[in-house]
Formats: structure tokens, C-alpha cells, sequence
């Protein structure tokens, strides 16, 4: 199962900064934001750590932002 990581409401930056973390000792994260500035700030972040990004947008306008690492 993902880490999960309620970024909801959190300033910019904070989230990406919680994932990275996260990502250091986990495989898969999935970020909750709710703004736009976070998620392609984490679409971003996904890359550079060659992960798949999967982005869901949530009925509240929030979204799901599921980051797996991709093997080798």
C-alpha cells in the first residue's frame, strides 16, 4: 500500500517537500493537494524521480496524485 500524504491547504512547496521525503524510503506515495501550482509541482518531482504519475481530480476539486517508482 502507498504512503499517503494529505498535502490539502498546505502552502507551496510544502507538499513536493513531503514527498521527496517520502519518496527516499518508499517505492509508491500518493499526495493529496488541492490547487494547481502543487500538483504540476509534483508531476515535476515525479519525473525527476522516473516515476509513473497518475493524476485523479477529486469531486471537492481536489486531486490525487499517485507516485510509483518505475524498476530498473
Amino acid at each position: 500500500m502507498p504512503e499517503l500524504i494529505d498535502a490539502k491547504g498546505l502552502g507551496c512547496g510544502v507538499p513536493v517537500i513531503l514527498a521527496k521525503k517520502a519518496l527516499e524510503s518508499h517505492d509508491e506515495i500518493t499526495v493529496l493537494v488541492d490547487d494547481i501550482p502543487n500538483l504540476e509541482n509534483l508531476k515535476v518531482l515525479g519525473r525527476y524521480y522516473r516515476c509513473y504519475v497518475d493524476v485523479m481530480k477529486r469531486a471537492d476539486n481536489s486531486y490525487i496524485i499517485n507516485l510509483k517508482k518505475i524498476d530498473n
